[in-house]
């Protein structure tokens, strides 16, 4: 079978019981690379039964999965990749949609969840719709290009909860689409908790947002060079 073009990047701790069903869905659209993160279940084989490659994190966490598989798709020529959480609160079956978005031309696809988990989450999507145009930032749904990614890290920034390279790319003054992302809620509890360390640490992740992108009214492309 020839490779797709498009990569699905999938962070995993945990997750064998909800894995299965998300990545075989997500595979009709593209390769599928779960990235496990200390996993002591059996989500590296349910993973792999369903067709996914499986990464190790390169650092523990969220983003250090997520930054592994995003670097490994972009290393391996993917013209396109595609983040999607473990747990079914992003409907696979919209892999599809982020799909046909990226390839008619959007550089960068951001999901909008119907309703975030968390305090700090809608402070985060009021001040990101305010400031940045972008409706869910933390969203862990998104599509992305390969310039976007390759600006992302060529920046050296952290990708703190998957919120830079979207910032990042809209100040630079990037296009990019927004589509609504549905799924099933979580039953058991979130990686990040619901506690108030998980909203302190949403907050505090988001202050670094606002601080690498330079808080200013003009967008920031240093490069002079028009972005898609």
């Amino acid at each position: 079978m020839a490779r797709s073009s498009l990569a699905v990047v999938i962070p995993c701790h945990n997750e064998a019981t909800t894995l299965g069903e998300v990545v075989r869905i997500a595979a009709r659209q593209a390769d599928v690379l779960v990235v496990d993160d200390g996993s002591t279940d059996d989500s590296c084989d349910v993973a792999r039964a369903n067709g996914a490659k499986v990464l190790r994190a390169a650092a523990p966490g969220y983003d250090g999965a997520l930054e592994t598989g995003l670097r490994a798709a972009l290393a391996d020529g993917y013209l396109h990749a595609i983040t999607l959480d473990a747990d079914g609160e992003h409907d696979p079956a919209l892999v599809a949609t982020f799909r046909a978005a990226l390839e008619r031309g959007a550089p960068l696809v951001c999901g909008v969840r119907q309703e975030p988990q968390r305090f700090a989450e809608h402070i985060v999507g009021h001040v990101g719709q305010a400031c940045f145009g972008v409706r869910d930032l933390l969203c862990g749904m998104k599509g992305y290009s390969r310039p976007v990614l390759q600006r992302h890290f060529d920046s050296g920034l952290p990708l703190l909860i998957n919120m830079s390279p979207t910032v990042a790319w809209q100040r630079a003054g990037g296009r990019f689409e927004q589509i609504t992302v549905t799924g099933t809620p979580r039953r058991d509890t979130p990686r990040f908790g619901r506690r108030l360390q998980a909203n302190l640490a949403i907050l505090r992740d988001f202050a670094r947002v606002l601080g690498a992108a330079r808080w200013s009214d003009t967008p920031s492309n240093p490069t002079g060079e028009a972005l898609p």
